[in-house]
């Protein structure tokens, strides 16, 4: 039962375990980000694909974020923009108007999304559904005019001109052969390291507090596991993950601005959890990556064949229909009875 429950809780990959996985990635990451150092003349990985990396690496630290409450819980959330915006303002506004290194503005940025998700988790401690659906959205909204209409936030423009952190004294732009490879580095050892956090606590007490008031609330409080404080925590760690994502955004993109707290990107990154598979680890990384890569592809369809539309926007709807007909679990994530069996 133990090997079992292991092997449907993320530490496998593609049959094999988890550590090995983890070396063929950092091998084959290490390679995109140094190889160009080995050779002249042009660089064999293009700057568009590294840049297209660095967002998938991003988005699936959001998937792995918002899966604690949508995987771990079962509630839908469509406001986690708010804490992915809540962390790239918090460094924004710090490098810009404070001497406080990028490095010490992640973990202040954490705190204020984690504050800011307490609110937000007592009221789903109250309704569900599509009531809470209702009440995330609202909250994203007041966030973004809250940043449209605030003068030193930047209004609709957003703070620009924001610089690369350094780290031990040398820019995160100048650490590898591109000035895309230092943020690949970085932000893939913060998925790892996440991945390794998530599948912990699958493997704690934690977890299966989770899994019990995911199952049924009421039966979870009778077996005297505190339903409040567990609901709290799950979306407060959901929160600080997301903000992470977040001061990366910021300084990768070089701005921010209120889109960051946009319904548009909360539907996003619900959706990122949806197609890559609810609780399921590799399934968040490959939904986030996944769906990063596919509209760059259609875009530059639509610029190649001159189209006077986006191919991609009818396509996403098309592939969300399908993947709710075929498999609503989404691709790597799994079924009600698999969970019952594992334990």
């Amino acid at each position: 039962m133990k090997d079992k429950r292991s092997r449907s809780s993320g530490e496998w990959f593609f049959g094999w375990s988890g550590r090995k996985t983890f070396l063929l990635s950092s091998l084959a990451i290490l390679l995109i980000c140094f190889i160009d150092k080995f050779h002249g003349g042009k660089g064999w990985i293009p700057t568009y694909a590294q840049h297209v990396l660095v967002n998938c690496l991003i988005s699936a630290i959001l998937a792995l974020g918002l899966n604690f409450v949508t995987g771990y819980l079962g509630q839908t959330s469509l406001g986690h923009a708010v804490f992915f915006g809540i962390g790239a303002y918090t460094t924004a506004v710090l490098l810009k108007y404070t001497p406080v290194n990028f490095w010490l503005s992640i973990p202040l940025g954490m705190l204020l999304a984690a504050i800011a998700a307490i609110p937000l988790s007592m009221a789903s401690l109250r309704v569900k559904g599509q009531f809470l659906i209702v009440i995330t959205y609202a909250f994203c909204e007041i966030f973004r005019y809250v940043a449209i209409n605030t003068t030193w936030l930047g209004g609709n423009g957003g703070l620009p001109g924001l610089k690369s952190p350094q780290i031990f004294g040398v820019k995160l732009t100048k650490i590898a052969a591109t000035n895309k490879g230092g943020y690949i580095l970085i932000l893939f050892l913060i998925v790892s390291a996440l991945a390794f956090f998530s599948w912990r606590i699958q493997q704690s007490r934690v977890g299966y507090a989770f899994h019990a008031i995911r199952e049924d609330e009421i039966a979870a409080q009778a077996m005297g596991i505190e339903v409040k404080y567990y609901k709290v925590l799950a979306m407060m760690i959901s929160a600080m993950i997301c903000a992470v994502g977040g001061s990366f955004q910021a300084v990768f993109a070089s701005m921010v601005s209120p889109e960051l707290f946009s319904s548009a990107k909360s539907i996003q990154i619900l959706t990122f959890v949806v197609i890559g598979g609810v609780r399921s680890i590799k399934g968040m990384i490959l939904g986030g990556c996944l769906l990063s890569i596919i509209p760059e592809f259609f875009h530059s369809v639509k610029d190649m064949l001159k189209l006077p539309f986006d191919p991609w926007m009818i396509l996403y709807g098309f592939l969300l229909v399908v993947m709710m007909r075929v498999r609503p679990q989404g691709i790597w994530g799994k079924k009600e009875k698999d969970d019952q069996e594992a334990l």
